[in-house]
């Protein structure tokens, strides 16, 4: 029953309609060593990152950033506090706006420095698209949409006001050097019984530009650890044919995704489908 919940709906990223461009531009390329964290898929800084690097962000851009994590309910250093249920939406859209005119990081790609504050875990906090209000998790017709249409991720609904799902991950490789060197993102999300999660995985498949690139949605499994999984654990895999999809319907696995606000407490991503993500470091990933 609770895969049947979350169905297909944790991914935190948009199913574009349309095929991306075969581009990849090199870039600097290089390993970001990651210990692990709990289970397999969360990564936290490596053991050259034990400490937080120096803030990218201006005294503006800190101010506003300090207060969309107010307005979300995710305040603090890294803190854990639940999304707020009532938003402000016109404020919400607005400090997004001003923070990505203020991006320190435009060129995340370009240096290894840049690099360190990209990749591995991030906590979604909230994803936004007009049309949202009128999307519902549980809505077959909604599905229907967001997948053959145009229109909104069911993920918006169940992020902004479901108490199902306790947390959502994204978990960034790094996409230089991509396809080649299997690069992968994962989009996690933890429910139900302790050490149970869904993972989605895309393949990076290269370099868009500074500042995105491209991915594909290539499987996914159930990962359940603790006394459900077995001593070992055990995955279940996730019954989508990505790749049959994407036969049947070209470029509904496909798109790409740009990062346009990044400093070491918030990064602000767009989809090729116009959704924006709001995400923030875990609690302790500095540490």
């Amino acid at each position: 029953r609770a895969a049947a919940r979350l169905n297909t709906a944790h991914v935190a990223m948009s199913l574009p309609a349309v095929v991306p461009r075969p581009l990849a531009r090199p870039c600097a390329r290089r390993e970001q060593p990651a210990r692990r964290h709990r289970r397999a898929h969360r990564q936290r800084a490596g053991n050259d990152s034990a400490t937080a690097p120096p803030s990218v962000a201006s005294a503006e851009a800190a101010a506003l950033r300090d207060e969309l994590l107010a307005l979300l309910g995710g305040g603090g250093e890294g803190g854990e506090g639940r999304m707020a249920r009532t938003i402000d939406r016109s404020r919400l859209e607005r400090l997004v706006e001003q923070l990505e005119l203020l991006n320190p990081t435009p060129k995340p790609f370009a240096a290894e420095a840049s690099m360190r504050l990209l990749l591995n875990e991030w906590q979604l906090v909230t994803t936004f698209k007009p049309g949202t209000a009128d999307v519902r998790f549980t809505s077959p017709e909604s599905w229907r949409k967001y997948i053959f249409e145009q229109g909104p991720s069911p993920v918006q609904s169940l992020v902004v006001g479901a108490g199902t799902v306790d947390n959502v991950f994204q978990v960034l490789a790094d996409p230089c050097g991509s396809p080649a060197n299997g690069a992968k993102w994962q989009n996690v999300v933890e429910f139900g019984p302790p050490g149970t999660s869904l993972v989605i995985e895309a393949a990076m498949e290269g370099v868009r530009d500074d500042d995105s690139f491209f991915y594909r949605f290539c499987g996914g499994y159930f990962d359940v650890q603790g006394t459900w999984g077995g001593p070992d654990g055990t995955r279940v895999p996730y019954p989508v044919p990505f790749d049959l999809l994407e036969k049947l319907r070209p470029g509904q696995t496909k798109g790409w995704f740009s990062t346009t606000y990044l400093d070491e407490r918030l990064r602000i991503s767009r989809g090729n489908k116009g959704s924006v993500f709001v995400l923030k470091r875990p609690a302790g990933y500095w540490e």
